[in-house]
């Protein structure tokens, strides 16, 4: 009979952690997600400085997925859609004082994505 107990104690708990949510590592990055409105605000913000670093004014741009990664504030990569078949791909830095900034930017082709 205790064995049995053991057994479906076990299972359930198994269950249990199966169904939690993901939480990622300490200093991991997060799974990627569909940007939201926060997102969204983060590169309407920054587009000024991306377009500046890169030296291209975009026809869009609009974030698509992003990752988290928790450090001393919160580090983002955003992948956004910047029109005529350009992905900016971008690292962002929220300290703790929530101040962004800009710490990583480059620009990828797409081939011949309709958006």
């Amino acid at each position: 009979m205790a064995s049995r107990f053991c057994l479906l104690l076990v299972v359930v708990l198994f269950a249990v952690a199966e169904s939690a949510p993901k939480i990622p590592k300490l200093g991991g990055w997060s799974e990627w997600k569909n940007a939201d409105i926060n997102v969204n605000a983060i590169c309407k913000k920054l587009q000024p400085e991306v377009q500046k670093k890169l030296g291209e004014n975009f026809s869009r741009f609009e974030a698509l997925t992003y990752q988290t990664q928790v450090v001393a504030g919160l580090n983002y990569k955003i992948k956004v859609y910047a029109g005529v078949n350009q992905l900016v791909i971008m690292q962002v830095y929220k300290n703790l004082k929530q101040v962004y900034s800009l710490t990583y930017v480059k620009v990828v082709p797409l081939p011949n994505a309709n958006f």
